[in-house]
């Protein structure tokens, strides 16, 4: 069975990131977090280290800047560096987001069925999409790494819970710092990157698993109980409205939420929903 490594950008309520992390250990219990504390909240490094003291934590001692929508790759690539560096222990390594909470057990036995999770949506400028823009495709870092796969295009897809083998994780990291700084590009290349290496992967006939991450950014679904109690069954499908401009859910309309282990957005604050999937842990 898998052994996964989750990549962990935070920046704000230690508090909040302790009960993620009890929350991770409850349902997927033996795997391993890195923390990355963002360089605008250098301030809440001490309190972070010493709320989010658990055995299966390691801290990136690397405090890159991020700026929202700017791009976070950077930030997992260093989280994977970082723990290859300790010598921790694992074999999957998967991006999470500090505002998703997981509701149901299976998941290290579930991703040990795949080498990559990662939706795959081929560039197509008739979207409207904001990732999918000509000046993204055609600047000089993202030919340099779509033609090191031997990519016309790039593909994109939902960042939160897709996941690779330490291997092809690897792969991605190196094939990343050739091409792109390790810092903000302009965009969410999180949506990109795995994506398209996902892609190349699929050409050779490797199987891609989807993200294991219902969100609800890109769309109109309230992630309610109801909606927690369907993930948690594995059953039937939901429904919502795409919001305009947004990536396509690769979980709405579909019935694959025995593949859905944790959901998005959960209010970084106390509320009725982080108090049902908290309740859950008994």
């Amino acid at each position: 069975m898998d052994k996964i490594l989750f990549s962990l950008p935070v920046h704000e309520r230690p508090d909040i990131v302790r009960g993620q992390i009890e929350n991770i250990n409850y349902f997927c219990p033996g795997s391993l977090v890195c923390i990355h504390i963002s360089a605008g909240s250098v301030g809440l490094v001490d309190e972070f280290r010493r709320v989010c003291d658990f055995p299966n934590v390691i801290f990136n001692p690397n405090s890159l800047e991020t700026i929202w929508s700017g791009g976070l790759m950077h930030v997992h690539v260093s989280n994977f560096l970082h723990a290859l560096g300790t010598g921790s222990d694992f074999t999957k390594v998967m991006l999470i987001s500090s505002n998703e909470l997981f509701v149901k057990h299976g998941l290290a036995e579930y991703v040990s069925g795949f080498q990559i999770g990662a939706q795959m949506e081929l560039f197509d400028g008739a979207t409207d999409w904001g990732v999918f823009r000509q000046d993204f495709l055609q600047s000089v870092a993202m030919q340099k790494f779509i033609a090191s796969l031997g990519l016309p295009l790039f593909f994109g897809g939902q960042a939160e819970g897709q996941f690779a083998s330490r291997e092809i994780f690897a792969l991605l990291a190196r094939l990343f710092m050739e091409s792109f700084p390790m810092a903000p590009v302009g965009f969410p290349i999180e949506e990109v990157i795995l994506p398209t290496v996902a892609a190349r992967h699929a050409m050779i006939n490797v199987n891609v698993a989807l993200p294991v991450t219902l969100a609800n950014y890109c769309n109109n679904l309230e992630i309610t109980p109801d909606v927690v109690e369907n993930v948690r069954a594995g059953k039937g499908a939901v429904f919502a409205k795409r919001v305009p401009r947004a990536l396509r859910s690769p979980h709405i309309g579909a019935s694959v939420l025995e593949g859905v282990f944790s959901v998005k957005r959960v209010p970084r604050e106390d509320c009725e929903l982080r108090r049902y999937i908290m309740g859950l842990m008994v």
